[in-house]
């Protein structure tokens, strides 16, 4: 076996240079579109979930789910928001993307489509679930409507390219024969 999950090669630096390129990527772009974005008063694409989803597609499920609420929490730590929202978020996307994992395999463009609607609705009704929970107004009737649909198609129109990225810095996603237990 060449490489292992998450883009480490058998040996040498290659075990950690990918994924910490990739992270760097991920931080640098995610805040050159939320920069790009914001005056337009849209929602970037939230690359962030979509890390979240490449691991449930690459990691055991608990790895996944505890890789994706780490990521999750990192995007919390940078963004200032509430601690903790968005790794809900993740993680509950990450779930669901675990769901479509195990019922379809790597099936191309339909994948791609139902892994980027199952991690979006995943995160969604993890926050809609902590926004009653907490008796609070994070998610309101005008955020489903405004920004949900707006960051679901963004994020799934730079899935395709970001796809490529997170296969160079975490390694290709696991076959239908090799995905779960």
């Amino acid at each position: 076996m060449r490489g292992s999950a998450l883009g480490r090669s058998s040996r040498g630096t290659g075990r950690w240079w990918r994924p910490v390129l990739y992270a760097v990527a991920l931080l640098l772009v995610q805040g050159l579109l939320s920069r790009l974005f914001d005056p337009l008063g849209l929602p970037a694409p939230d690359l962030f979930l979509l890390t979240g989803a490449a691991l449930a597609w690459r990691l055991a499920p608990l790895p996944a789910l505890l890789a994706a609420y780490g990521v999750g929490l990192g995007q919390d730590l940078l963004g200032g928001g509430m601690l903790g929202l968005h790794a809900a978020g993740v993680a509950g996307g990450a779930l669901l993307v675990l769901s479509v994992r195990r019922s379809f395999g790597d099936s191309g463009i339909f994948q791609a489509l139902l892994t980027v609607l199952a991690a979006t609705l995943g995160e969604w009704l993890v926050f809609l679930l902590l926004t009653y929970w907490m008796r609070s107004d994070l998610v309101t009737l005008d955020t489903l409507r405004g920004i949900v649909p707006v960051m679901f198609l963004g994020t799934l129109l730079v899935s395709p390219v970001w796809e490529a990225v997170m296969a160079w810095g975490m390694g290709p996603r696991a076959g239908l024969e090799e995905s779960l237990p």
